[in-house]
């Protein structure tokens, strides 16, 4: 499973954030049915860190998560419990690789015009690839 997918499998196993917003609503990438509330988790970014002679690497990986909300304390409910659930976190990904650190680097919140809230975190996710991937 690729990080977007373990994120994804995470939160449903997360019983305080999977009870103030269900997995079926997240969704992966840029997907909006057009009902709040919902989740979507974005990869931004990846870059090397390094590698070594062994062929050992460290990706380090920019994901977001937004979640939109037309009520702000519920939707502000859920992004503490999306910080508490992966800020500070590691765990295994298919193939043998490894998220060693996933760190929150920044959030937000805004209002737009027709009233909604949008929530938003991103990490910094440091994925280590073992030799030979």
């Amino acid at each position: 499973m690729n990080l977007e997918q373990v994120v994804h499998q995470r939160w449903a196993a997360a019983e305080g954030l999977s009870s103030l917003l269900s997995v079926d609503n997240v969704k992966t990438g840029r997907s909006f049915d057009g009902s709040v509330p919902y989740a979507s988790i974005a990869r931004l970014g990846n870059r090397t860190g390094f590698r070594t002679n062994a062929g050992d690497a460290l990706d380090e990986v920019t994901l977001r998560i937004n979640v939109w909300h037309d009520d702000y304390d519920a939707g502000r409910a859920i992004m503490e419990q999306v910080k508490a659930t992966f800020d500070r976190s590691d765990f295994a990904l298919s193939g043998g690789d490894h998220v060693v650190q996933m760190r929150r680097t920044s959030d937000s919140a805004s209002q737009h015009d027709d009233g909604t809230w949008q929530f938003t975190v991103e990490f910094l996710v440091q994925v280590h690839l073992p030799s030979g991937t």
